[in-house]
């Protein structure tokens, strides 16, 4: 009876322990309110809030540095009233002055197999070693007989030619730079993935990163980006976008 108890005992604490347990949410811990953001918007059914990382930062939070190519924003997601929602990190596009035309974020896989192209090791020629091209001319004198009269002839010919030459010791290639390797991609893949912001239906505050390509985005006139929610549906079923105009220089 005792080892029956002790065992049922047991079997209790686990249980509560597993009720106790939440799973570990992607994204990153939200700010306490929407305020606490550079800029913010509601929307029909939540508040959406937005800073733009600071380059400084955002080389401190990944394993490589992704700034030379990418824009990091913390994207914030508020719901009124404990209203479980539906938001994904593609619903968002930054669009480019005009207005005219919009970009999803990357994927992390692309931003992190972009680093990691940008700072693999070079190729070198697979004949090793220092090559030299080099051109040639000859020019030459030269006597003979017609053979149609037999009588002798005299002249000159010229001649050019194309050479290759190798020489010296093979040449190694060179070392990959950190994020050149494919086990620092997939590490940096990983950290961009766990980071990114949400995907799924919360009826609480969650938080995360979207990663957009410098080139794609343009600020506007007042040196804002024009980050926006592609819409909820508002009562007849219609989209209704949420615009977000993060500040350049954000907190």
């Amino acid at each position: 009876m005792l080892v029956f108890a002790r065992s049922l005992a047991i079997l209790a604490f686990s249980a509560l322990s597993l009720c106790g347990q939440e799973p570990h949410p992607k994204g990153v811990h939200p700010r306490a309110t929407p305020d606490d953001y550079a800029v913010k918007a509601g929307g029909k059914s939540a508040t959406y809030a937005a800073s733009l990382v600071p380059a400084e930062q955002a080389k401190q939070m990944f394993a490589f540095d992704i700034t030379g190519k990418y824009l990091v924003f913390e994207v914030a997601y508020f719901p009124q009233d404990h209203q479980a929602t539906h938001i994904d990190a593609d619903d968002f596009v930054i669009k480019r002055r005009d207005k005219l035309d919009s970009t999803h974020g990357a994927d992390p896989l692309a931003v992190a197999s972009a680093v990691q192209k940008e700072n693999a090791p070079r190729q070198t020629s697979s004949l090793g070693g220092d090559t030299h091209v080099m051109t040639e001319a000859h020019i030459g004198y030269e006597s003979g007989r017609d053979p149609a009269t037999g009588q002798r002839v005299n002249g000159t010919y010229t001649g050019a030619g194309v050479g290759v030459e190798h020489g010296g010791p093979p040449v190694p290639p060179d070392a990959p730079r950190p994020g050149g390797t494919l086990v620092d991609r997939d590490a940096l893949q990983t950290q961009l993935q766990e980071r990114q912001l949400p995907s799924g239906k919360f009826d609480h505050a969650v938080a995360g990163y979207l990663y957009f390509p410098k080139a794609a985005a343009k600020k506007d006139g007042s040196g804002n980006y024009l980050l926006e929610h592609l819409g909820e549906a508002n009562g007849e079923g219609v989209s209704e976008a949420v615009d977000l105009a993060v500040p350049g220089k954000s907190r």
